[in-house]
């Protein structure tokens, strides 16, 4: 009985705190243009390499956006560095994991959760802004720092 009353009680403050917390959606930015697609299936990871800001994310390359201004920092050693603004923790914070080049994509360890893997295929890219594709949200748009 008190797993059943801890279970609800736990379910009811998360659904509260997703309520309480709305996300900012905007129309798409001009920054990234989609229609002129760019794939790149990378053979190393010198296109990436350097930082990155992560300017919006969604579900599709078309639509509706969600803000972000954090940090990717792609390091030549495997190490990828995000900082700024974490919108999911309601916090600044800095993180810092592994990834590799696997098959044309950027394959990376998944911050807290030991052995799960997030999957990034270069969507879109130019000498100044990048489209990845995968991961958690779908889609994440950057630009060169």
């Amino acid at each position: 009985m008190h797993k059943i009353v801890t279970l609800i009680l736990t379910a009811a403050l998360l659904a509260f705190s997703i309520a309480g917390h709305a996300v900012t959606i905007r129309k798409q930015a001009a920054a990234v243009d989609t229609s002129k697609r760019n794939p790149v299936k990378l053979q190393d990871a010198k296109p990436i390499i350097g930082q990155w800001i992560l300017v919006e994310v969604a579900p599709r390359a078309t639509g509706q956006r969600i803000p972000e201004n954090r940090t990717w920092e792609f390091r030549p050693d495997g190490t990828l560095v995000t900082s700024g603004y974490n919108r999911h923790f309601k916090r600044n914070d800095t993180q810092s994991f592994k990834y590799e080049i696997k098959n044309g994509m950027i394959v990376t360890d998944l911050p807290g959760r030991p052995g799960k893997q997030l999957r990034y295929q270069v969507y879109d890219m130019s000498d100044n802004t990048m489209v990845l594709q995968g991961g958690l949200e779908g889609f994440y748009f950057f630009k060169r720092k």
